[in-house]
């Protein structure tokens, strides 16, 4: 899995820094003429009632495409910090090992230590 994550992470700063650098390269100005262009080429004219609603709606699907990518991006990371907090709620369930390297417990969580006269661990199962 740590071999993907490399990648799996590529993909997503590529996928937010092309939308940043394409907005990053047209100007004000570019972008005016762009949708001028787009607004004249559905017939309408310069000027016109029709054509300023069409720089309008221009205006405004950018800016909703714009808040979409926003809203996306933060439901990945919203995803991915859940993801991880799941993970890191998963106990451990592989055996504890004392210093001579004899299991503590057990994948149930039951105690396997010293179990004898001369043990220096008492058992924590015992009521005693």
């Amino acid at each position: 899995m740590s071999s993907k994550m490399p990648n799996f992470r590529m993909r997503y700063v590529l996928l937010a820094l092309v939308p940043l650098a394409v907005a990053g390269c047209v100007s004000a100005e570019d972008q005016r003429a762009m949708d001028q262009e787009k607004c004249s080429s559905f017939g309408y004219r310069p000027g016109t009632d029709s054509f300023a609603d069409c720089m309008m709606k221009q205006s405004v699907q950018r800016d909703e495409d714009e808040q979409r990518f926003e809203d996306r991006m933060e439901r990945r990371d919203r995803e991915r910090r859940e993801a991880r907090r799941r993970q890191d709620d998963v106990i451990d369930t592989r055996p504890s090992y004392d210093r001579d390297g004899n299991p503590n417990f057990d994948t149930q969580g039951n105690y396997q230590g010293c179990r004898g006269i001369g043990c220096e661990v008492d058992n924590p199962d015992d009521d005693n």
